[in-house]
């Protein structure tokens, strides 16, 4: 009876040394400067998923699409480039009023800043290729080059992503995944 009995107990009293090692922490509440912050870099961020978009259906379409389908999908590009690129000094500006005491922050903030620009130069790029690929007797261009340009495009997208993580958590900022927990992976 006792040798059944002591795995039990030995269950037991494992499950509650787990337990009292387990503290739950709430997030912390941001002040009105770093979530008016977060808020304006995340519509940033939102604009460029547009861009994300658009290249992920051109890529898609791009072998089996009509030549109509193609000019289409190189204006969405255009637009999406365009309204991203109207964005970059709002956030720009957000980003330079960011109050950076640490040397982490100022560091952070620097190497935003410098992605920011880059950022700025690639979305010029983006929206002069792609006005001219949009074109209807370019519709074959965009078969045959679109792709690659998508590609550094969303190479800048991912880059400047990268240092806006980093940024926030310089700054202190957690951001949750959409319609997520925080600290619960996204789907």
């Amino acid at each position: 009876m006792i040798r059944s009995c002591l795995p039990l107990l030995v269950s037991l009293w494992a499950t509650t040394l787990a337990a009292q090692g387990t503290v739950v922490i709430p997030e912390p509440v941001l002040d009105a400067r770093r979530a008016t912050l977060r808020d304006q870099l995340l519509r940033f961020r939102d604009t460029l998923n547009t861009i994300d978009a658009a290249a992920g259906r051109l890529q898609r379409d791009y072998r089996e699409a009509s030549a109509a389908a193609l000019s289409s999908r190189a204006r969405v590009m255009t637009d999406a480039c365009a309204r991203s690129a109207r964005n970059v000094d709002p956030a720009r500006q957000a980003i330079m009023a960011a109050p950076a005491s640490a040397e982490r922050q100022v560091k952070s903030r620097t190497e935003l800043l410098e992605e920011v620009d880059r950022l700025r130069g690639v979305l010029s790029q983006c929206k002069a290729d792609f006005s001219e690929l949009s074109r209807p007797e370019n519709s074959e261009k965009v078969r045959g080059y679109a792709n690659d340009r998508a590609v550094r495009v969303q190479g800048a997208l991912r880059r400047y992503e990268a240092s806006l993580g980093s940024f926030f958590s310089a700054m202190g900022i957690k951001v949750s995944p959409v319609r997520g927990k925080p600290g619960q992976a996204a789907a």
